[in-house]
């Protein structure tokens, strides 16, 4: 694994106790190594606690969270009090490698779909290369200029997906 690849290697999956009101998502691997969990915050709600691989041990989200205005570089809510420039507790985002992969699985699975789309494409075009029934060029061309046009979308959304899941700008 490449180091900027920070978040918790896979597979993950969902456990928990429901007498005890308790789920956490955690490794299926390694001891079951949690990935993210859930806690009381306040009287009203709950946040959730990431294991940051460079801290070690279950951190709530109130101590990784990144906000809208002031110094961005401001990491928890309570530096954040600390610091006049951060004037509103609106949320970016958590300071979190898994937080951040999470955030990105809507845009890694567009990633997929459209590299698989662009699979079928290239497919198609490579059969209508190889028939000796096809004799119509343009159409030939048509094709693999769609699966090329598909083939660079799929290498975009991925490069953003992966910008976000490590990080990056959205």
């Amino acid at each position: 694994m490449t180091e900027a690849l920070k978040y918790t290697p896979g597979p993950w999956a969902w456990f928990g106790n429901a007498s005890s009101n308790y789920v956490y998502l955690a490794t299926v691997h390694g001891g079951r190594r949690y990935v993210m969990d859930f806690t009381r915050w306040g009287m009203r709600g709950a946040q959730p606690r990431f294991q940051p691989r460079e801290r070690g041990g279950m951190i709530d989200a109130k101590d990784l969270l990144q906000f809208e205005v002031g110094d961005r570089s401001i990491v928890g809510l309570e530096d954040a009090k600390k610091d006049g420039s951060v004037y509103r507790y609106d949320i970016r985002g958590i300071n979190c490698a898994d937080a951040w992969l999470i955030a990105a699985a809507p845009e890694l699975l567009e990633a997929l779909k459209a590299e698989e789309q662009a699979d079928r494409a290239d497919e198609r075009y490579e059969a209508m290369c190889a028939s000796p029934d096809c004799d119509d060029n343009k159409a030939i061309d048509e094709v693999g200029a769609f699966a090329l046009e598909l083939r660079t979308k799929a290498r975009e959304l991925r490069k953003a997906a992966i910008a976000k899941a490590e990080g990056g700008p959205a």
